[in-house]
């Protein structure tokens, strides 16, 4: 990750995930620290405050909306990201990688098992960027 020109370390590597067929998105977090949340939502993490931790949100359209246990399934979805932004705690600010409403770069679904997701994603805005693989912790497939 980088974060306005600087590399942000995330050596630990913490991935929590919903699947929202309410809002027809899937929802990764992938987080340098075990981040808090409640009632098994990724969307009750709130931008960090500490210095050395930082997040990567995303969010992406589903495959699925109508079977929320297979609402998201392995494959290309670039072309259905809604939102990627990186949470900053040296900072206090995220950084956007929406441009006109869209983001461009490549989201890559590897793998969805009954408990955790896996990917690539390569995506860059500026002087920031979001590259390489992750996995994330399945919370919910059904909020």
């Amino acid at each position: 990750v980088k974060y306005k020109g600087k590399d942000i370390k995330f050596d630990k590597k913490g991935g929590l995930a919903n699947f929202r067929p309410d809002l027809g998105e899937g929802q990764i977090y992938i987080a340098n620290f075990e981040p808090q949340y409640r009632d098994n939502s990724v969307m009750t993490i709130a931008d960090t405050q500490k210095p050395g931790e930082a997040f990567v949100g995303i969010y992406f359209k589903n495959n699925n909306s109508e079977n929320f246990k297979d609402s998201v399934k392995a494959g290309d979805v670039s072309d259905r990201i809604k939102s990627v932004w990186i949470s900053n705690g040296d900072t206090r600010d995220r950084v956007s990688f929406a441009a006109d409403g869209k983001v461009t770069g490549k989201l890559v679904i590897t793998e969805v098992t009954a408990d955790a997701i896996k990917g690539t994603i390569d995506i860059k805005k500026d002087d920031s960027s979001v590259s390489g693989p992750f996995e994330a912790k399945i919370l919910s497939k059904s909020l």
